[in-house]
């Protein structure tokens, strides 16, 4: 059942790869296009600083929850080298149960925050600035779902299974 749980985990990340990936390109192309149109075409873009800030910050949710996922994230180590397997498992559990509840306070605040821009607008797209916020609830959730696959995995090697 936990090895299910974590295999369809690892697909959605796959999914979640392909749009971070789309999502960097896009934001590559658009301030690219942005240098060549101020600097050759001597006329600039009012949008794509825009465009690619909010592209950013949603690549920074999606990225930090696929990072989290592979234990990629940084991180102080030290306690951690001097302990058993065993307690390594445990202690990653635990840190990993304390993230949870500060990213579900993240998920509250940031579903609040997003509904209270929702009526303003972004200075050039014009767009409900509800779009942009929207990536701190969104990437929390994100996050959590990968802290549940990585503490499914810490828990299935404290039982002596195999992680997948």
């Amino acid at each position: 059942m936990m090895g299910a749980i974590i295999k369809a985990i690892d697909g959605f990340n796959k999914v979640l790869g392909i749009v971070l990936a789309l999502l960097l390109m896009v934001m590559s192309v658009v301030v690219f296009y942005q240098v060549f149109s101020r600097f050759v075409l001597d006329e600039s873009l009012r949008w794509s600083e825009e465009l690619a800030r909010y592209i950013m910050i949603w690549s920074v949710f999606i990225g930090s929850a696929l990072a989290l996922r592979k234990m990629e994230l940084i991180a102080v180590d030290a306690i951690k080298e001097v302990l058993s397997e065993k307690y390594k498992n445990i202690l990653v559990i635990f840190i990993y149960t304390l993230s949870i509840v500060f990213l579900l306070v993240l998920v509250n605040y940031g579903f609040q925050l997003a509904g209270s821009v929702m009526g303003q607008t972004s200075p050039a797209m014009r767009i409900s600035m509800a779009w942009a916020y929207a990536a701190i609830p969104i990437g929390s959730i994100f996050m959590i779902i990968n802290i549940i696959a990585v503490i499914l995995e810490r828990a299935l090697k404290l039982k002596g299974g195999s992680p997948v």
